[in-house]
């Protein structure tokens, strides 16, 4: 018998698009699943062109004025009449909060009792490390932290992508039904097929890469003084791709900062034409940022902390976590064995990224089986 499924995706940030429509789309693809789902669209950040047309969509606009903005982080009327009126026309057998949907808290704990079909999946079960922020920006954080708490507290089906944050949501939570849950490739379509060279880039190949936003807790600080302590500045570029100021000072003449967003239709010949790839994140609970990586079957050089512990294969080289002296060391020496190296089959992603290992593992979630 099929597993009706009503996914809702309420948030649009950087990662969760990707993260969201690949959960979405497949599982819509398997014939055990019966899939709708809830989404939340702002501008050109729009799950419109990333779900199949296998799936029953209902898409909503986040609001455009500041004051409606406000209105909607802490009670988003329209998004929860909407999935209501689906609960009620659909009767879905579980209803899945992929995107840490904070929004939706105050909703919930008010209006719906009955929670026993609703599963949450929990990105981030230990803050990320942030820079001191304004008064207006720490408090709204501290309500998008409330947010996801009270999601997790009040739903007792949760999943997680992250092995560490299992054991930790079962300490925390004996009583609820935790699972682990294979985090989905970030590889589109338009990342498959895309040819469309980087303007910034050309004449610079081969290059060391960073991509991804910036932010205090993916060490790019540590990564630009590792760069200039190992002396490879003075042997090739360094290439940091993704939005966010927040270094730019810092970073010397060797240095390619593409602050901007990259299309997908970019990625496949940003990270074709790079030496090897360098993830110096100095903690992580959740990303899919390996993804890429492996998909292009390029060497990756990252911290030693849990999450990316547990995509250990071939193509990973770790580093001490926050220990810049050691990052050096190792980006010296996965230069010099990447030179000429051939990786062409080696078979990680496919070991990490299936999607047929995904739809296994969310059919068996649903039906209260853990791996």
């Amino acid at each position: 018998m099929k597993k009706k499924v009503l996914f809702v995706a309420t948030e649009f940030a950087s990662g969760m698009i990707p993260y969201a429509s690949t959960i979405i789309n497949a599982l819509a693809d398997d014939s055990r699943f019966e899939v709708s789902c809830l989404c939340v669209n702002s501008g050109n950040k729009s799950y419109k062109r990333h779900i199949s047309s296998n799936v029953n969509a209902t898409f909503v606009e986040y609001p455009t004025f500041k004051t409606l903005k406000l209105l909607y982080k802490f009670y988003p009327v329209r998004v929860f009449r909407k999935m209501m009126d689906l609960i009620e026309t659909e009767s879905p057998d579980v209803i899945h909060f992929l995107t840490g949907d904070f929004s939706l808290a105050l909703s919930l704990m008010i209006s719906v009792k009955n929670k026993s079909k609703m599963f949450y999946t929990v990105h981030d079960l230990t803050p990320h490390e942030t820079v001191k922020q304004s008064f207006v920006k720490s408090c709204f954080r501290n309500y998008y932290l409330w947010g996801n708490k009270q999601m997790r507290v009040m739903i007792n089906n949760i999943t997680t992508s992250s092995k560490r944050q299992v054991d930790m949501l079962k300490e925390m939570y004996p009583q609820k039904s935790i699972y682990f849950a294979p985090f989905p490739t970030l590889i589109t379509k338009d990342i498959e097929n895309g040819q469309q060279q980087v303007p910034e880039l050309k004449g610079h190949a081969p290059y060391l890469l960073y991509f991804g936003n910036i932010n205090k807790y993916k060490g790019v600080d540590l990564l630009v003084k590792a760069y200039e302590e190992s002396k490879l500045s003075d042997k090739v570029k360094l290439v940091i791709a993704g939005k966010g100021g927040m270094y730019d000072h810092i970073m010397g003449p060797n240095i390619i900062r593409l602050n901007r967003f990259i299309d997908d239709e970019e990625v496949g010949c940003l990270f074709k034409n790079a030496r090897f790839v360098i993830y110096p994140y100095r903690s992580a609970t959740m990303s899919g940022v390996l993804s890429l990586a492996f998909y292009f079957k390029k060497k990756v050089l990252l911290s030693d902390i849990p999450f990316f512990k547990q995509y250990n294969n071939t193509l990973c080289t770790y580093f001490k976590a926050k220990d810049v002296n050691d990052l050096a060391e190792k980006m010296l020496d996965v230069y010099d064995k990447t030179q000429n190296i051939d990786n062409s089959g080696n078979n990680s992603y496919y070991s990490f990224y299936s999607l047929d290992s995904l739809r296994n593992s969310y059919y068996n979630i649903y039906n209260g089986k853990e791996l």
